[in-house]
């Protein structure tokens, strides 16, 4: 049996130049062939998904912006008051994209406050309101730049196994088949010949 290094590029394939090594290249060609185009699809999709998220987070980022300003206006409140609200909880969905799980803000839980109309300012509710509707937004921003960032980097994964198999272990899997059948086949060849050599010798010496 002999077994010589194929490739610096692929250092786990080395070729083995038997039959039975042709199979099992030839298997490992079939699990990546038929791989590639669902990794083409989720690669498809998760861009997708990420060129439709930017422009939405930006959207976030100028309501943001927008609320930041409005609540310049209650920032005696904030002062004055710094625990009028508080979050209790927040609640997440998970999302399957592509194969990639992400989560999504669903709902934000404030701490129930006891508040007596008769002895509080009529402007406090709304200053409520509006602190919790920045937090909230504060909030969904965050959680959707990390949806962001998990999906960028499962398309980043996804790119690159997309690359090893179309650019690297396909073609030197075909390589390899290749190159052993040629191997095999002028090994047989020559030891066809050498065959009909010897039975040449042996007609003459008789």
């Amino acid at each position: 049996m002999i077994t010589i290094g194929l490739t610096n590029r692929l250092m786990a394939l080395s070729l083995t130049y038997t039959k039975s090594a042709i199979q099992d290249y030839r298997k490992n060609l079939k699990v990546r062939q038929k791989a590639l185009p669902v990794l083409l699809r989720k690669e498809t999709a998760l861009r997708q998904v990420i060129s439709n998220l930017k422009p939405h987070i930006e959207g976030l980022e100028k309501q943001f912006e927008a609320e930041l300003k409005r609540l310049d206006r209650f920032e005696t409140v904030w002062n004055d008051m710094p625990s009028l609200v508080r979050v209790e909880s927040v609640e997440l969905v998970s999302e399957n994209i592509a194969g990639t799980r992400v989560k999504n803000l669903e709902a934000v839980h404030f701490k129930s406050l006891s508040i007596n109309p008769l002895f509080e300012p009529a402007w406090l509710p709304a200053s409520i309101e509006a602190l919790q509707k920045f937090i909230e937004l504060k909030l969904e921003l965050r959680y959707t730049k990390l949806k962001l960032t998990e999906l960028e980097s499962a398309r980043k994964k996804t790119t690159q196994k997309v690359n090893l198999y179309e650019k690297v272990q396909i073609p030197e899997y075909e390589g390899a088949i290749l190159k052993v059948k040629r191997f095999l086949e002028d090994k047989e060849n020559i030891a066809t010949a050498a065959k009909k050599i010897a039975k040449n010798r042996q007609i003459k010496r008789s």
